[in-house]
């Protein structure tokens, strides 16, 4: 189950850690999970059909973005099952991007967002980055609402092609 040395929690049912090579299936599994319970239509999930999960979970994929200099991965455990993740890439030396928080839709609700969101905050200010930013659907509320009451502010609004498919994104960013 990950680097225990960067352990966290919200609660005694989860721990946070940084995810390794060791948690490559524990993480397929977890996308497979979290596609199929919200839905290929839920926020967040926009292109995101069979064949893009297929390929996001192989083992190269998930190996490609463990670790590394600029991409760390937090997972949030339950056990031996991963309940919720989030992720984060290098956009100049900076800052950081939170590539998103997921989280099982069981799961959703009971504090899980928050301690992932705080080690990857953690692990930002440790490597001297000075922002967060974030992305998510511009008519994502409850994500729009969990960022802003965790002090990230409006930046812009802008549009990405995702598989094809044009979607408006609200960025928002935070001082670290």
């Amino acid at each position: 189950m990950g680097n225990d040395a960067d352990q966290n929690s919200s609660d005694s049912a989860v721990i946070v850690t940084e995810a390794d090579s060791e948690d490559v299936a524990a993480i397929a599994a977890f996308f497979w999970e979290a596609w199929r319970g919200a839905g290929p239509d839920a926020p967040g999930w926009a292109g995101a059909s069979e064949e893009v999960i297929g390929e996001l979970t192989t083992v190269d994929a998930i190996q490609a973005r463990v670790g590394g200099p600029d991409r760390r991965m937090f997972l949030a455990w339950s056990g031996s099952r991963v309940v919720a993740f989030a992720a984060t890439r290098t956009e100049d030396d900076r800052t950081v991007e939170l590539v998103g928080i997921v989280v099982l839709q069981d799961m959703l609700g009971r504090g899980v967002g928050t301690p992932l969101l705080e080690s990857a905050v953690h692990s930002a200010t440790q490597e001297g980055f000075e922002r967060m930013l974030v992305k998510t659907e511009a008519t994502n509320e409850r994500a729009l609402g969990f960022y802003r009451s965790r002090g990230f502010g409006p930046s812009r609004t802008l549009t990405e092609e995702v598989e094809g498919t044009s979607i408006e994104l609200a960025e928002l960013i935070r001082a670290l």
